[in-house]
């Protein structure tokens, strides 16, 4: 049976650009509170809903980001969630 619960392990780098970005802030900063240090990752403990939630405001914001760093770094990150989804 597939757990309700994923963790998505982000950079440092990573993490960032999600806090940095004030809307991915603004709607999820809840999310954002569960983040726990694990070496020089950063880990996410969502439930699948949350995570789903998560990773469509930053594919949105990936697609909008002002740079080409911040970009990549969001479809990073959305690629990792959807890989725990």
């Amino acid at each position: 049976m597939k757990s309700d619960r994923v963790e998505i392990e982000l950079d440092f780098y990573e993490f960032e650009a999600l806090k940095a970005n004030r809307m991915i802030s603004d709607m999820c900063g809840r999310y954002l509170k569960s983040a726990k240090k694990r070496g020089d990752y950063v880990v996410l403990d969502l439930s699948v809903q949350e995570a789903n939630d998560l990773a469509g405001w930053v594919a949105a914001e990936a697609n909008h980001a002002k740079s080409d760093r911040e970009s990549e770094l969001l479809n990073s990150v959305c690629d990792a969630i959807e890989a725990n989804i």
